[in-house]
């Protein structure tokens, strides 16, 4: 048979092919630019800085394993550039920690409320942060996600109008701590947030 004059070695191809995208890029400089940017952003998503949402979580230190186990269920949504979340373990040293908290209470687009009878019984958590977090969420400025991490009274608490999460198979919010799979408990809260962060940003991309 005799040989196309395309049957190249395959040393000799991969030259070809090399010198090819070599002169396309030369007469192309946008194709160029945006090779480098996605070198240089592996994990770059096709989400806008614009859309990205900022999470605040309110919580009592006695209830931080359980906070980071949530964040870590929640890690996906930050790597896909969705949300961005902040705590006050977040603040860095010589850095006045009540004005850290205000600023990102202030401008959170999802305020979180780790709800167990730690929160319910910290002052700061339900004076001042719970405070402010409903008066942003009345006003239309952010939304508040009631997380139940421990059974509590906290039906009759401010926000206990609000859809609470997890929610249970075919019953309501049921505490996290009570669930035979804690990680079912924290894969409902995820998918819920994610729900939520979606309705969120289709309304600021629609304004």
């Amino acid at each position: 048979m005799s040989s196309s004059k395309y049957n190249f070695p395959n040393a000799q191809k991969v030259q070809i092919f090399e010198r090819v995208d070599t002169y396309i890029e030369n007469n192309n400089p946008s194709i160029s630019e945006s090779k480098t940017s996605s070198a240089a952003n592996p994990e770059q998503s096709s989400t806008s800085s614009d859309t990205l949402l900022t999470l605040f979580y309110s919580y009592a230190h006695a209830d931080e394993t359980l906070r980071d186990e949530l964040n870590k269920h929640l890690k996906l949504l930050q790597r896909r550039g969705i949300i961005k979340a902040w705590h006050d373990r977040d603040i860095t040293a010589g850095t006045e920690w009540a004005t850290a908290i205000d600023q990102n209470l202030n401008t959170a687009d999802i305020i979180l409320l780790l709800i167990s009878a730690n929160f319910l019984a910290s002052d700061y958590c339900y004076d001042t942060e719970l405070t402010r977090a409903l008066d942003r969420h009345t006003k239309g400025e952010a939304r508040i996600i009631p997380i139940i991490l421990k059974p509590c009274d906290w039906e009759f608490a401010p926000f206990g109008k609000l859809q609470a999460l997890p929610i249970a198979h075919g019953a309501g919010a049921k505490a996290v701590t009570t669930w035979n799979n804690q990680d079912e408990a924290f894969l409902a809260i995820a998918k819920g947030i994610r729900k939520a962060a979606e309705e969120i940003r289709q309304k600021k991309t629609s304004s």
